[in-house]
This record gives structure tokens, C-alpha cells and sequence, in this order.
């Protein structure tokens, strides 16, 4: 593949649309055995937020040189002030994002232990979305903001945690946007896939294709079955399976299909937001022109790079472009 490509995404406009996490990483070192409980006590040293969901996924869009902007409802708390402050230095706009009274912003802590000699290992991952109630009000106001930035960009992303940003409605109001716009729109949605007809890509990994399709996958017959029948449900142009260790399978209308593998099966490290890097490649490369099987090709690359780095990370142009030139 020609590494020069790599340099094209810094030309491409993304909007990112979707549910923001604030992904909390508590760092500690193992002190000793609890009197209170057969518990060891972790004495902290550590903590910092990194973006989670739609955030990650524009984390990734401006890691790769693209420029771009997010939109979301979070709420007006300290978790959202702080993960605000990482976004900022990492010149994501964010002046689009819904920042609401009413509910808490959508947190998700990982507890990491190790020494200064050892791997840090997770060793428990606590959420709290619970206090996300976003309501029509919210998604009117993010409409609007939607609707005067859209113009400026190249392609668009909705990252759909199920977190209720997402209504049928609302998904189909910013899908007929993005068409009278004409930028293509991908979808990354975890639990309602077939709820995002007409979009110009989506992304389901193995979990969320068999969900949509109703059915097990157990052998590569049921990714083409499950492919086809997806990409017909939801009119759109291409359909992009990740597989993990295997690689991904892109599918197109017709009912044609490629599988594209893993390339040097990279060791498997952090899975967490492997698909906001795939999603963000994708949308930068769709964005810029680039062919589909160039995109996927790109995105796999990036992937097998984001899987071997610890907790929620990005990829730079700089790795990408090495990975490709060493393949």
C-alpha cells in the first residue's frame, strides 16, 4: 500500500455527532493485604480522563492531522470541565456540545494496578451513565448547531453508544442533513444498527453484526449471509465488518464482498475504542476522496496499531505511515 496516503486524511473536515464518555483511568500500586477485607489496597498514583466514545473518535480524526469538531450532550459537571480541558489542548472544537443541567455527563473509570516493574493490568471498570436522560429539547439544540456547521466539512460521523442521543427520528433527520450536504455519513452504532438506513458506511464489529442480524456468527458462510442481508436493511453503500484477529470483510450493494486481513497479526494489547479509530480512518479518507478499499485498508492499519497500546489511545500519522512502509 503507498504510505503517501497517510498525508491526504490532514486535508479532510470530519464532524463527529454522537454520545461523549468520559473515560477515567485510576492508576495504582498494589500496597498490601486490607485488615478490613482479603482485599489488597491500591495506594493511588494516578488519575487523569482521556475522550471516550464520540470524543475518542474525534481524538483519533485530529491524531491522524484531519481537522475536526464534536457534538454531544453532556453535563454541566467537573467530569465534563476536565475531559473540556484535554479536548481543548488537543484542538478539538467543542463549542457545538450541549451542555445541559439536568443530566450528569456519561463516565466510565477503569481501575489499573501494577508496579513501576510490571504491566498495569485493569483490574475493574465502573460506569456511570445512569444520570444520561437526554430529551428532545437537547437534540433540537443539537440539530440546530448541527445544521449551521455542517456545510464546513467533509464527511460526518455518528458514534452511537446508546447512551440516547440516538432516537429513530432524530437519526433520520440528520442522515437526510448530511445527503442535501453531500458529504458522505458513516455509522458506529453499538446497539441499534438497522435504526441508521441510508447512511454511506457502517461499521459493526462481530458482537454488533450478529445482534443486527439476529443471529449467531460461527463460520465465515454466516459473515456473508449476515454482510448481505445488513448492507440490503440498510441501503447504504458499503458495509464494514471488523473482525479482530481476522481482519474485516467489506461489503458493498451489489452483494460483492472482500476480506481484507490482519496485517503482521499484531499483539493484542487494549481493545477499548478500536473501533472510534477505524471509524475516524474511514470518515477522514471518505472525506478526502480516497476509494473505500483504500479507506478499510488504512483503517486495518490503524487498528493493529491502536489494539497493542494500553486503555483508550489514538493513532498518529507518523505510526501509520511506518507500519505501512515495514509491511
Amino acid at each position: 500500500m503507498d504510505s503517501s496516503l497517510v498525508s491526504l486524511l490532514a486535508e479532510s473536515r470530519v464532524l463527529v455527532l454522537g454520545d461523549i464518555i468520559i473515560d477515567e483511568f485510576v492508576i495504582g500500586r498494589p500496597d498490601r493485604i486490607s485488615r478490613e477485607a482479603p482485599v489488597i489496597i491500591m495506594e493511588e498514583i494516578d488519575r487523569r480522563v482521556c475522550p471516550g466514545g464520540a470524543a475518542n473518535a474525534a481524538a483519533n480524526a485530529i491524531s491522524l492531522g484531519g481537522k475536526t469538531e464534536l457534538l454531544g450532550v453532556v453535563g454541566a459537571d467537573n467530569n465534563w470541565q476536565r475531559l473540556a480541558a484535554s479536548l481543548d489542548k488537543r484542538s478539538i472544537k467543542i463549542s457545538g456540545v450541549v451542555v445541559s443541567e439536568a443530566i450528569d455527563s456519561a463516565v466510565k473509570t477503569r481501575v489499573m494496578a501494577g508496579g513501576k516493574q510490571l504491566v498495569r493490568q485493569q483490574i475493574v471498570r465502573i460506569d456511570n451513565t445512569s444520570g444520561i436522560r437526554v430529551t428532545d429539547s437537547n437534540r433540537m439544540l443539537l440539530f440546530s448547531r448541527l445544521q449551521d456547521r455542517i456545510a464546513d466539512f467533509d464527511a460526518l460521523i455518528l458514534s452511537d453508544y446508546g447512551l440516547g442521543v440516538f432516537t429513530g427520528e432524530f437519526i433520520a433527520r440528520v442522515i437526510e442533513l448530511a445527503r442535501e450536504a453531500g458529504i458522505p455519513v458513516l455509522a458506529d452504532s453499538r446497539y441499534q444498527l438497522l435504526d441508521f438506513t441510508g447512511v454511506t458506511l457502517a461499521t459493526p464489529n462481530l458482537e454488533e453484526t450478529s445482534r443486527a442480524w439476529g443471529q449467531s456468527i460461527d463460520q465465515e458462510a454466516d459473515i456473508i449471509e449476515a454482510g448481505r442481508q445488513l448492507i440490503a436493511k440498510l441501503s447504504s453503500e458499503y458495509l464494514l465488518i471488523t473482525r479482530g484477529a481476522e481482519g474485516m470483510s467489506l461489503f458493498y450493494q451489489d452483494g460483492g464482498y472482500q476480506h481484507i486481513p490482519v496485517n503482521k497479526k499484531a499483539e493484542v494489547y487494549d481493545v477499548t475504542g478500536a473501533g472510534d479509530t477505524v471509524a475516524a480512518v474511514l470518515a477522514l479518507s471518505l472525506g478526502v476522496g480516497l476509494n473505500i478499499e483504500n479507506g478499510a485498508k488504512l483503517a486495518n492499519f490503524a487498528a493493529g496499531l491502536v489494539v497493542g497500546k494500553p486503555g483508550v489511545d489514538v493513532v498518529h500519522s507518523e505510526e501509520l505511515v511506518r507500519v505501512i512502509v515495514d509491511e
